[in-house]
């Protein structure tokens, strides 16, 4: 192996660390409601379920992707969070679905920024955005704001159907995107996951045991909170 094979060789697996460091700083930050995990195939592609738990969105279930630069964390540009599906918002493009972040990261700032800065931001703008939206330049569908500001109940009819969509969406499985780490979910079935249930119910601190692995989480029907940390 040569001398330049080497340092990219470290240099990659410095890059794998780093990622692998600001995804486990992910745990101990407040970010109630968003789930991610990187792609099994691909580190810089992070996948994320956003459930809605307040303001006009709630109840929403919203996927969607994080994708980091190719120089991350030693790049000035900031990462890019894409929605799955189209969401009505100020702040959201609605051809591409992806969310405004520059002006309130203008870039990248290592050893400053983090990615759950990023995710709280998306909490931000889903839950507060009113504040915000009225100080900001950059609105990425012009026709959101202008209903929201001139006739807010159509507005707020609106956002009730891409809620009412994304629940609807919830149990979907993927088409195209076979990743390993691709976050779906299933119905819940009381013979798979009842003993997981009832052992979370009487606050067992012992480890108990999974249920099959099928590479899916459940949802229970009519509640829409996942079996994860953080409810």
């Amino acid at each position: 192996m040569t001398l330049d094979s080497c340092d990219k060789l470290l240099s990659t697996v410095l890059q794998e660390y780093q990622i692998l460091a600001e995804y486990k700083r992910l745990q101990s930050e407040d970010i109630g409601g968003i789930y991610v995990i990187p792609s099994f195939e691909n580190s810089f592609l992070w996948f994320g379920v956003f459930f809605v738990r307040t303001g006009p969105y709630k109840d929403g279930i919203f996927r969607f992707t994080l994708t980091l630069p190719e120089k991350f964390p030693n790049d000035s540009n900031i990462p890019t969070i894409k929605f799955e599906s189209e969401i009505y918002h100020p702040l959201i493009c609605n051809r591409t679905n992806i969310v405004e972040l520059t002006e309130a990261f203008p870039q990248w700032k290592t050893n400053e920024n983090h990615i759950w800065q990023f995710l709280k931001f998306l909490q931000y703008i889903f839950y507060q955005f009113d504040d915000y939206i009225n100080v900001c330049e950059k609105i990425l569908n012009d026709e959101a704001l202008k209903l929201m500001q001139q006739n807010r109940d159509e507005f707020n009819k609106k956002i009730g159907d891409c809620v009412k969509l994304s629940k609807s969406r919830i149990y979907d499985q993927p088409t195209a995107n076979t990743d390993r780490n691709y976050i779906v979910f299933e119905p819940f079935d009381v013979d798979v996951h009842g003993n997981v249930l009832e052992n979370l119910k009487k606050n067992i601190t012992e480890s108990v045991t999974p249920p099959p692995s099928s590479g899916l989480s459940w949802v229970k029907e009519g509640v829409f909170q996942p079996l994860s940390k953080g409810n």
